[in-house]
C-alpha cells in the first residue's frame, strides 16, 4: 500500500481515534496496569477501526503515529509561552506521550525552544490524572508541587493537578470545558496569551523563587 493510499484509509480512524486512546490511558491510571502511550495509541486505533466495522492495519498505525508528531500549534501558543520565559518562568512540557513523541511534536510546531523540560510519565509509568505524575514533575523540577501551575485544556487534567495539590489555569480550547462540579481554576481564557497576561500581571516580575502566597515561577503546559 502507498503512503497516499495508507493516509486516505487511516484518515477517518484518526479523527476519531482520540476517544480511545482517552479511554485507554484513564483506564491504566486507574488500574496502574501501564502501557506506553505508542501502544496505547495503535490499540486505540485499532478500537476505533473495529467499532466502525474495520481493520486498522500496520500502514494505518504508522500514519496515525507520523499525523500526531505534525499537529501544529495554535498561533497563541509561542506568544505566550515568549510572555511567561521574558517574566522567568520556568515552562516544562508535562505530557502522557514518550519523551521522544513529545520532543518531535515540540520541535515540528516551533516551540521547543521555548521549554525548559519535557517530562514524560514514561519514565515513571503512571499516566495523568495519577497523582503520581504531578509529584514527579515537582520532583524533577526540584519544587514543591504547590509551586507549579498545571496549564491545560483538559478538564480531567485540571482535577488530578489540583488534587495533588497543584495550581491550575485553563485554557478554553474549541469544545473544552470544565466540568460543572470539578475545579475551577483562577486564571481561565481563550488562549495561551492571554492567560500569560493574566498570570503575570497576578505574579509580576521578581526573584525567580519567591513568590508570595502563590506558585513560585514554574508551569508545565500539556
Amino acid at each position: 500500500m502507498t503512503k497516499s493510499r495508507a493516509e486516505e484509509r487511516a484518515r477517518p480512524f484518526i479523527v476519531s481515534a482520540t476517544p480511545a486512546s482517552l479511554e485507554l490511558f484513564l483506564t491504566a491510571a486507574i488500574t496502574g496496569e501501564y502501557r506506553s502511550f505508542d501502544k496505547l495509541t495503535d490499540d486505540a486505533l485499532q478500537m476505533t477501526a473495529a467499532r466502525q466495522g474495520g481493520e486498522a492495519s500496520a500502514d494505518d498505525r504508522a500514519v496515525l503515529r507520523e499525523a500526531l508528531g505534525k499537529i501544529p500549534a495554535y498561533p497563541d501558543v509561542r506568544p505566550g509561552l515568549q510572555r511567561l520565559k521574558k517574566a522567568a518562568f520556568t515552562v516544562a512540557n508535562l505530557t502522557n506521550s514518550t519523551a521522544k513523541s513529545a520532543t518531535t511534536l515540540l520541535e515540528h510546531a516551533g516551540i521547543r525552544d521555548l521549554f525548559d523540560h519535557v517530562l514524560s510519565v514514561d519514565a515513571i509509568e503512571r499516566y495523568k490524572p495519577a497523582r503520581e505524575a504531578y509529584e514527579y514533575a515537582a520532583q524533577r523540577l526540584r519544587v514543591n508541587l504547590g509551586d507549579i501551575m498545571l496549564v491545560a485544556a483538559h478538564a480531567w487534567d485540571i482535577a488530578g493537578a489540583t488534587a495533588a495539590g497543584a495550581a491550575a489555569a485553563f485554557v478554553k480550547r474549541p469544545e473544552k470545558v470544565l466540568s460543572p462540579g470539578g475545579p475551577q481554576p483562577r486564571f481561565q481564557a481563550p488562549d495561551l496569551q492571554e492567560l500569560a497576561e493574566q498570570v503575570v500581571a497576578t505574579y509580576p516580575a521578581m526573584d525567580a523563587n519567591t513568590m508570595a502566597h502563590g506558585p513560585k515561577r514554574n508551569l508545565a503546559p500539556t
